[in-house]
């Protein structure tokens, strides 16, 4: 079956909701209006962000800036999926016939951080009786608040266009590699849009839908991404309209390398076949590729010719050199179509070379995938493909 066709159906899940940051000026003792809000917000399903992730948005962002529409850019990429800003004001309390009462007035924002849309400012008004009447009319203004007509569509459709799903990417390591998931995604999503909402220092933000036709939901969405092999992605978080990912070069590279026995110098041609396998077992280790080991002494033309003929798509060369009688690990990774080196690397080598290479291999698996995701997109398979396949 098309992973892609899972996406087509909306169904309840246990994760939680969209994420919504209270950030509300309320300077009565307790602050009922804010905690109303979050008390309505949670039982209709919503996650209500932690007070240090409110503070560290208070910091940047006031009820004032979302109020005026004033909001820095990039503001939700990791914070939250939408910000409910404004205050609280509490009248002068006034007597009427012997009762004292006074007005609450609530003056609020919704704005989803995730499609850019915002309701207008809200305000509503609740009357407080008596000395200790404030908090019941907070709760009273609130919960007309979410009874207005805008503010309760848009919580409806918060975090979704047409049935979206907001994917924040972490470790980017430029805007090419947010463009490349941006394409690679369109395809394994079954040509459903993908836009690009934002990118910063690493940080990447993608709105995935929002077309009538296709109506998706996190968790299929997380699935798809889990089993496409060319999406260079690791998802971590993941909610109904809302997945964070981090970027894994390595998942979306597979290489098989053949692995050649080290050029030494004549007093170590003993230890030659030790390193050489050495080599090979740790490069078999990276998640990216499978290493095969050529025993022998082979010329760079034959040994890409053997490559070529076993399917391998690189080369490894590994040599001790001996420099003004200090000794040099050195390793290269060649590409067999090109015949050109993707990586090099040396080290001063240790009393003990395995060490050494340790230290080279340890550079190759996190180098590698990076050089090596330029190249083509590997095709996935077909479905009659996959089907053979144990």
């Amino acid at each position: 079956m098309n992973l892609s066709l899972a996406i087509l159906s909306l169904t309840t899940s246990a994760f939680p909701g969209p994420r919504v940051a209270i950030v509300l000026d309320d300077a009565e003792s307790g602050t009922p209006a804010r905690a109303r809000l979050e008390q309505s917000l949670q039982e209709r399903g919503f996650e209500i962000v932690d007070a240090e992730t409110t503070q560290r948005i208070r910091s940047v962002v006031t009820p004032k800036d979302v109020l005026e529409a004033r909001l820095p850019e990039g503001l939700g990429v990791m914070e939250a999926d939408a910000i409910v800003a404004g205050g609280v004001a509490y009248g002068a309390p006034a007597q009427f016939e012997g009762v004292e009462s006074s007005t609450v007035r609530l003056t609020a924002r919704l704005v989803d951080l995730a499609t850019g849309r915002a309701t207008r400012t809200l305000v509503t008004e609740a009357t407080a009786l008596g000395g200790t009447g404030r908090a019941h009319g907070a709760s009273d203004a609130v919960d007309k608040l979410l009874k207005d007509a805008s503010f309760s569509e848009a919580l409806t459709n918060l975090g979704q266009a047409a049935g979206s799903v907001t994917l924040i990417v972490q470790d980017l390591p430029d805007r090419d590699a947010l463009l490349t998931l941006k394409r690679g995604l369109e395809r394994a999503l079954g040509g459903a849009p993908v836009k690009e909402v934002y990118f910063a220092k690493g940080l990447g933000k993608l709105l995935l839908g929002g077309s009538d036709k296709k109506t998706m939901v996190g968790p299929d969405v997380a699935d798809i991404i889990g089993e496409t092999r060319t999406l260079a992605l690791e998802v971590e978080e993941v909610a109904n309209t809302r997945i964070v990912a981090r970027h894994k070069a390595a998942k979306a590279v597979r290489i098989s390398a053949l692995v050649l026995e080290p050029k030494v110098p004549p007093k170590m041609k003993s230890s030659a076949s030790e390193l050489g396998r050495y080599v090979a077992t740790h490069f078999a280790k990276f998640e990216f590729a499978k290493a095969s080991y050529q025993p022998g002494s082979l010329s760079r033309a034959d040994a890409l010719a053997k490559a070529k003929a076993v399917g391998a798509d690189v080369i490894v060369e590994s040599e001790i050199m001996d420099i003004s009688g200090s000794k040099a690990l050195a390793i290269r990774v060649i590409d067999t179509k090109t015949g050109e080196p993707v990586f090099r690397d040396q080290r001063p080598m240790a009393q003990d070379s395995l060490k050494t290479a340790e230290a080279l291999l340890a550079t190759v698996g996190t180098v590698l995938p990076e050089r090596l995701r330029p190249a083509e997109p590997i095709a996935e398979p077909t479905s009659a493909a996959a089907a053979r396949t144990p």
